[in-house]
Order: C-alpha cells, then sequence, then structure tokens
C-alpha cells in the first residue's frame, strides 16, 4: 500500500485550472448583441443586393460572365483567352437597364455563344469560385430564367459567405484586447466601410477571399495570445489555402499567419512554433500551391497578366514624380476603400473619406508611442494590411513608371485583413484611452455612427443608379426604381423594414451592452503553467490564490467592465 505524498506550502496555495479563457466569459446580452449585429449586416448586404442595378457591382460583368462560360459547358482558357459574350456584354448598358419585365433569359441573351473581342480578365484566376457560380446558376435554371434574377441568386451566394465576417471580427478583437466593449464597438464599424458591403453583395471573387483572410485573421490572434493546439494551426493553414484556392491574392495573408505562429507566446518553444509554422505553410502549399506551380512552369509566373504588357515612354523633360504618384495613390486607396460606389463612379465625400482615414493612421501611430501599447500584437496584425499595401504599392508604381498611370489602387485589396486592420485600430484607441468614461462614449459613437455612413451610401446609390446623381426622390427617379427591381418593390419595403426594426433593436442592445459598468474587481486571478511561464497575455480561470491573514481585498479605484483585459 503506497502513503499519501505529504503537499508542500507552495502546492498548497497552487490555484486550481477550473478552465482557460481570454478575457471575461461571454454574457447573453454581449451574444445577443453579436448575433443582431450579424444579423442587421446580412440585411444590409442583401438590401443592397437587390437595390443595385445588376451588373453594376464592381467588376460584376467580368464575374459573372466567367462563371456563365462554366455554366455552359465551357473549359478554363489559359489567361488572357477568356473573350466577354457578346450578348451579356450587351446588358451592361450605362446607365438604366431595361424595365424588369422586359428582360430576356440567359438563353436568349447568349444565343449560340458568339462572343467579344473584349478580353475577360478572370481567367488569371483559378476557377474555383467561378465553377461554384456556375453551379448555383444550374440549380436556377439560368437557361430559361431572366438573366438578372440568375444574377441576383448569386449575389445572394456571396451575401451567405460574408455572414461569418462580424462574428469573426467581434471574436479576433475581443481575444486580441480580452474587452468585450472594444469587440462590440469594433464590430459594428463594419457598417462604416460601404465598399465592403457593396463588393460583398456583388458577385465577385474576392467575397470569399475576404471571409477566408476573416477566418485567418481569428485563427492567428488566437495561436499569437497561447492557444498551442494543433488543430487551430491546421485551420490556420486550411484559411489560407482556401483564400488561396480562390486567387492568388488570397497569398497575402500568408506572411502575417506565419509571423503570428513564430512570434506567439504558447509555452511551446522555438521548436514548437517552427513546426507550427512550417504546418500552417504546408497546407496551401499541398492544396492549392500545384496550381501555382503549373502555371510558372508554363508561362514563367505564377499569375500570368491576362492583357500584354505595354509601356510607355516619358515626353523629353519628364519623369515620374513620386509626390503626383503619391497624392494618386492615396486618394485611390482611400477613396475606393470606404466606398466608390457603383462601378467605381460614385464617391463618398472626401472630407468624410479623408477624415476617417487621417483618425485611423493617426490613432495607430499614436497607440503604438504609449507604453500601455501591446505593440507585439498590433505590429503582427498590422503584417496583414501592410503586406497588401506593399503589393499594391509595387505594382502601381510599376504601371505609373510605365508612363499608363495609377491602375491598381484598389481598396478591395485591404478588406481581406479587414479584421486585422480592427484588431490594430482596438489595440491604439485602448492604449490611448484611459477613462472608463470615454471608452464607453466612443464605443457608443461606434454604434451609432457606421448606421448613419451606411444609410448615407445607400442613398447616394439610389440617386446614383436612378436619380442622374441627384439627391432627390422624383416621379420618375421611383418609377425606374420600380421598374428596374427584379420581383417589384415588396421585397425592397420588407428589407427595408427588417433593416430599420432589426437594427434599432440591435443599437439600443448594444448602447446598453457597451455602456455597462462591471463590479469592482477583486484579487487578480493568477496566471499558471505554461502560459504564465512565457508571459503570454492569455488569462486563465482560476481558484484564487490565498492571502496572508492580515492583508486586505485588493480593489480597482476605476472598476471597467473590461476589467482583466489589459
Amino acid at each position: 500500500m503506497s502513503t499519501p505524498r505529504t503537499r508542500t506550502h507552495a502546492e498548497a496555495v497552487r490555484p486550481a485550472v477550473v478552465h482557460r479563457r481570454v478575457g471575461p466569459p461571454v454574457g447573453r446580452r454581449e451574444l445577443a448583441t453579436v448575433i443582431g449585429i450579424t444579423v442587421v449586416f446580412g440585411l444590409v448586404l442583401t438590401l443592397w443586393a437587390y437595390l443595385n442595378p445588376a451588373l453594376h457591382g464592381p467588376d460584376e460583368l467580368a464575374n459573372v460572365d466567367a462563371a456563365i462560360h462554366l455554366a455552359m459547358g465551357q473549359g478554363w482558357p489559359p489567361a488572357g483567352d477568356l473573350h466577354y459574350l457578346q450578348g451579356l456584354l450587351g446588358q451592361n448598358v450605362p446607365v438604366h437597364l431595361p424595365p424588369a419585365l422586359d428582360r430576356p433569359d440567359f438563353a436568349t441573351i447568349v444565343g449560340d455563344g458568339s462572343e467579344n473581342a473584349l478580353v475577360n480578365p478572370m481567367s488569371q484566376h483559378p476557377p474555383t469560385w467561378f465553377l461554384v457560380q456556375a453551379v448555383v446558376a444550374h440549380l436556377l435554371d439560368f437557361a430559361g430564367r431572366r438573366w438578372d434574377i440568375v444574377v441576383l441568386g448569386m449575389r445572394l451566394v456571396d451575401v451567405a459567405v460574408m455572414l461569418p465576417v462580424p462574428a469573426l471580427v467581434w471574436a479576433s478583437v475581443r481575444r486580441a484586447t480580452r474587452s468585450p466593449r472594444t469587440a462590440l464597438a469594433a464590430t459594428a464599424t463594419l457598417l462604416a466601410v460601404p465598399q465592403l458591403a457593396q463588393l460583398g453583395s456583388s458577385v465577385s471573387v474576392w467575397v470569399p477571399v475576404i471571409t477566408a483572410g476573416v477566418l485567418a485573421t481569428w485563427l492567428a490572434v488566437r495561436v499569437l495570445t497561447g492557444d498551442r493546439s494543433w488543430w487551430t494551426a491546421l485551420a490556420l493553414g486550411g484559411a489560407l489555402a482556401v483564400g488561396t484556392a480562390m486567387m492568388a491574392g488570397g497569398a497575402i495573408a500568408v506572411p502575417f499567419a506565419l509571423l503570428a505562429v513564430v512570434l506567439a507566446r504558447n509555452g511551446s518553444g522555438p521548436l514548437g512554433r517552427l513546426l507550427r509554422a512550417l504546418v500552417v505553410l504546408a497546407v496551401p502549399a499541398v492544396t492549392t500551391g500545384w496550381w501555382y506551380v503549373a502555371l510558372a512552369v508554363q508561362t514563367g509566373t505564377p499569375q500570368p497578366d491576362p492583357f500584354p504588357a505595354v509601356s510607355m515612354s516619358w515626353p523629353a523633360h519628364e519623369s515620374p514624380a513620386p509626390t503626383q504618384f503619391a497624392g494618386a495613390f492615396w486618394n485611390g486607396m482611400s477613396n475606393s476603400f470606404w466606398g466608390l460606389l457603383g462601378r467605381y463612379e460614385w464617391p463618398l465625400s472626401a472630407v468624410l473619406v479623408d477624415s476617417l482615414t487621417v483618425i485611423a493612421l493617426a490613432a495607430v501611430v499614436w497607440g503604438l508611442t504609449r507604453r500601455s501599447a501591446d505593440r507585439r500584437t498590433m505590429l503582427v496584425a498590422a503584417a496583414f494590411p501592410a503586406t497588401a499595401l506593399v503589393v499594391v504599392l509595387l505594382r502601381d508604381w510599376a504601371t505609373y513608371a510605365s508612363h499608363l498611370g495609377v491602375t491598381v489602387n484598389q481598396g478591395r485589396f485591404l478588406f481581406p485583413s479587414i479584421a486585422a486592420l480592427l484588431v490594430v485600430q482596438a489595440c491604439a484607441w485602448r492604449a490611448l484611452v484611459d477613462s472608463q468614461a470615454v471608452r464607453i462614449r466612443l464605443a457608443r459613437a461606434a454604434i451609432v455612427v457606421p448606421p448613419v455612413i451606411a444609410a448615407a451610401a445607400l442613398a447616394l446609390l439610389y440617386s446614383g443608379s436612378y436619380e442622374e446623381l441627384v439627391f432627390r426622390v422624383s416621379v420618375a427617379g421611383r418609377q425606374t426604381l420600380l421598374g428596374s427591381l427584379p420581383y417589384g418593390p415588396g421585397p425592397l419595403v420588407a428589407l427595408a423594414v427588417a433593416v430599420a426594426v432589426v437594427g434599432l433593436a440591435t443599437a439600443v442592445l448594444a448602447w446598453g451592452a457597451v455602456g455597462r459598468r462591471g463590479p469592482r474587481s477583486g484579487t487578480p486571478a493568477v496566471m499558471v503553467g505554461a502560459d504564465h511561464a512565457a508571459g503570454t497575455p492569455e488569462t486563465v480561470d482560476t481558484v484564487p490564490a490565498p492571502r496572508p491573514p492580515d492583508s486586505s481585498p485588493t480593489t480597482d479605484p476605476d472598476p471597467d467592465p473590461d476589467h482583466g483585459d489589459r
């Protein structure tokens, strides 16, 4: 019989671990608010999809054309060999579409499948997402159904793919900051980016890449803040594989994901982090890398340009001007990030765009200078959008130096990193603002302002599409709108009412959730195990260590509902 071992004093006072978590537990009000924001986000995107005329989304014509080529049973040609279907190109009218009842089915407009000489650039991407949309077209019986209804069905599939984005943003920011209030405010700010709503409600290969990038951000933040599960590493590699299966732009997330794994503080040691990084890299390399290797062997580049290389000489005594380039780059990126609506036709107010951009950048720079800033998380998360900016900057400078203008500066390159951008912003604002009262005011502003911007963007969409870009509601404009809607005014009214009712209820719920004041915190939870030894910010639910008999409970002089989050 074995004798029981006497516990040492150190073992007696060691806290017993119940379960690990990062930040306070998720309450019912917080969960209901996240669900409400997600529903509102989905309804707003659905409203965009129904209100925006067919083929008037960013590059929507090219995406629909590529999907219909595959739906017709055609193969996927090399880059530069895909041409627009003449009948579909004819529906891409510059102003108003013909009335919905006069629009034919796809069989009529495609006819014998004749093509235009104009090149469709989508063949530079893998056919993965276009195959998905081709299946959707078949399920909708595209040959015998009105073409605008088929496009609406494709749009709604993209809306469904975008639906997880708010919840993943909330989970990412909450994990990084351990602050429910900051996470809710960051999630609500998605509505302040109308271009994201327009792209997410259009037929676009970028939609699954955006969702895959947001998923990769959440998984990478988990790894960075202490998650050392091999399943998380595999899932992170899987998210990268989904993005790269759609387009080469999905590879923009790879450096960020590898940095998060290599710089993680999870007690796994250098070898463990290196092995996890290899797993994260191996999954997309094995599952999708073969496509790009084959292209590189055949064409000399993993992403061939569908258009022939063109270069024009600068006139005598002229050369590329960095200041001119910088101005064009700034305007192009900021406008097309916040909102360049229609087919990149109608920008939001320059005052609004520049103000939001300057405030966001200033907050990050200023926040990094604060001693309380979580610089490691901020810098690693910033690697994601920084990689996208570098890619666009290099491509833009190449076209500008060739005297072709600044042609690639599209804000959509930043959208896969939208969750990482919000993580950086959240960490910066938490470092800048110490007062609980000010934090509540800022969070409530984030609840109120984005819906106003979203409503203004919808008004701009209406005026540009149906009122000749005049801010009014005229009889002619209403008639054009009602005649253009795929199923008439009924769904539009239902969607508008749903957005208003659910949005108001969610705003009230969020207003209360971000304004709650938590109880005064007692003795802090003790961090144990490898996570404590590694210095990770991950917190652990524990039984508090006993205090000496003469000690008094500690209290927080400025209680914050986010206690334990810094």
